[in-house]
C-alpha cells in the first residue's frame, strides 16, 4: 500500500459537489467529525424546511384534484407536480433513512484515496472523477433549468383569465385548494408563486443530489475495478513473480473490499433509484400529454417549458441507466480478465488459491432499482417504450 500525500485535495475534488447538496438538504455528509449542536440544529431546521416545502405542493394540489370540479385535461396537467412533490418525499425520506451509510461509502471512499493499491492507482482514479464530475454538472444543468422553468414560466406564459362575473385568474404551475386564504389576492399569489418555486428548488435539489451519489460511488467503484484488473495482470508479471504471494493476498483483499463497496452502494440508493425509475415513467406520459395539449391551445411558451421538464426527467432516468450499465461492464470485464488469467503460469498452491477468486468474480454487481429493476441502457428503452404506450392509453381515453 502507498500512501497518498494528496488525498485531501483529492477527495474535495470528488465529493466536494456532492457535499455541498447534501448540506442544503440537512444531511450531515462529514466523515471525520461529527456535527457541533448548533450544526444538528442547523440540519434540524433544513429538514423541517424541505418537509414543509415538498409538502406545499402535494397538500393543496392533492385537495384541489379531489375537491374542485374542473375539467379532465387541467387535472391532468396538475398530475406531474403532485406527483413529483410525492417522489421527492419518498426520495428525501430515504435519503435521510440511510444517511450513515452515505457518510459510510465517503468514509470508504477516503480510505481507497489515502492509501492506494498500486503505483498509477491514483491518476487511474483522478481520470475517472473528471466523468463523475461531469455526470453530477449534466444533471444540475438539466434538473434545474429544466424544472424551474417549469415552475417559473409555466404560470406567467398563461397570463391572466378573466372568467365569468368578472374574475381574474392568475394561474400558479401546480393550482392548489387553500382553505384559509384566497390565492388569488395579493400578496397571497406573490407569497404562494414563491413558495412552489422554493418547493421547485428543494426537489430539483433531492434529484440531483441521488445521481450525484449514484454518480460519485459508481465511478469511484469502476475506477477500483479497473485497478483489480491491472493487480490482477500483475500476478503472471515475470519480473516480479517472486512477489506472487503477496500480490495474490492485496488482490483478494481489494476484491473483497470492492465487493462491500459496490454492496453497500446498492443498500443505499437502490430504493430511490425505484422511486425515480417508476414515477418517471408516468410523469414522461403525462408531460407529453400536456404538450400535446398546449400544442392545441397554441401557447408555445408553456409548451417549451413542459418539454423542458420532459428532457430533464428523461436525462435523469438516462443518467442512472448509464452509471448502472457503465459498472456492470466493467465487472464483466474484471469477471473475463480473472478467467482468462495465465494462472497456469503460477506456483500450484496459488493456482489452487485462485479458484475461489474466479467463483467470487463470477457474481457480477449489479445496480438496481428497489432490487427489482436493473439499471441498463434495456431499462431506459423499457421505460421510454411504456411511456409512449401510457401516453398512447390517455390520449383514447380522454378522446
Amino acid at each position: 500500500m502507498i500512501l497518498n500525500q494528496h488525498y485531501k485535495t483529492d477527495i474535495k475534488y470528488v465529493v466536494g459537489q456532492s457535499h455541498v447538496v447534501l448540506r442544503i438538504l440537512g444531511i450531515w455528509p462529514s466523515t471525520d467529525k461529527l456535527p457541533s449542536l448548533i450544526e444538528k440544529t442547523a440540519n434540524i431546521l433544513l429538514v423541517i424546511i424541505c418537509y414543509f416545502f415538498l409538502n406545499c405542493d402535494m397538500v393543496p394540489g392533492a385537495l384541489y384534484y379531489a375537491v374542485v370540479n374542473d375539467e379532465s385535461r387541467e387535472k391532468f396537467k396538475m398530475m406531474p407536480p403532485i406527483l413529483y412533490s410525492i417522489m421527492a418525499i419518498g426520495k428525501y425520506s430515504n435519503l435521510l433513512i440511510h444517511e450513515e451509510d452515505i457518510r459510510s461509502c465517503f468514509r470508504h471512499i477516503e480510505e481507497d484515496w489515502r492509501t492506494i493499491a498500486v503505483g498509477d492507482a491514483r491518476e487511474v482514479m483522478l481520470s475517472k472523477a473528471v466523468v463523475g464530475r461531469r455526470l453530477f454538472v449534466l444533471c444540475c444543468t438539466f434538473m434545474y433549468c429544466g424544472g424551474l422553468s417549469y415552475n417559473t414560466v409555466v404560470p406567467l406564459s398563461k397570463g391572466s383569465i378573466v372568467v365569468d362575473e368578472n374574475t381574474t385568474i392568475r394561474p400558479l404551475s401546480c393550482p392548489g385548494y387553500y382553505i384559509f386564504f384566497n390565492p388569488q389576492n395579493s400578496p397571497a399569489y406573490e407569497l404562494v408563486y414563491l413558495q412552489q418555486v422554493l418547493c421547485g428548488f428543494f426537489m430539483y435539489t433531492i434529484t440531483v443530489t441521488m445521481c450525484g451519489l449514484a454518480a460519485v460511488f459508481a465511478i469511484h467503484a469502476y475506477a477500483q475495478m479497473e485497478i483489480l484488473i491491472q493487480m490482477m495482470k500483475s500476478l503472471i508479471d515475470a519480473s516480479g513473480r517472486q512477489n506472487v504471494g503477496t500480490k495474490l493476498a492485496v488482490a483478494i483483499k481489494h476484491q473483497v473490499r470492492l465487493q462491500n463497496f459496490l454492496q453497500l452502494m446498492e443498500n443505499t440508493l437502490s430504493y430511490s433509484n425505484l422511486v425515480e425509475i417508476t414515477g418517471c415513467s408516468v410523469i414522461i406520459c403525462l408531460c407529453l400529454y400536456c404538450i400535446r395539449l398546449e400544442w392545441e391551445d397554441m401557447n408555445l411558451v408553456a409548451m417549451s417549458s413542459y418539454a423542458a421538464a420532459l428532457t430533464s426527467v428523461v436525462i435523469n432516468i438516462f443518467i442512472l441507466c448509464y452509471i448502472g450499465e457503465y459498472v456492470t461492464s466493467q465487472a464483466d470485464e474484471v469477471s473475463l480478465t480473472i478467467r482468462t488469467l495465465d494462472w497456469h503460469y503460477l506456483p500450484t498452491n496459488l493456482a489452487r488459491d485462485m479458484t475461489l477468486v474466479t467463483a467470487v468474480s463470477n457474481i457480477s454487481p449489479r445496480l438496481t432499482a428497489g432490487k427489482v429493476i436493473d439499471l441498463t441502457f434495456t431499462t431506459f428503452g423499457d421505460v421510454i417504450k411504456t411511456s409512449v404506450i401510457y401516453f398512447n392509453m390517455i390520449q383514447q381515453l380522454t378522446e
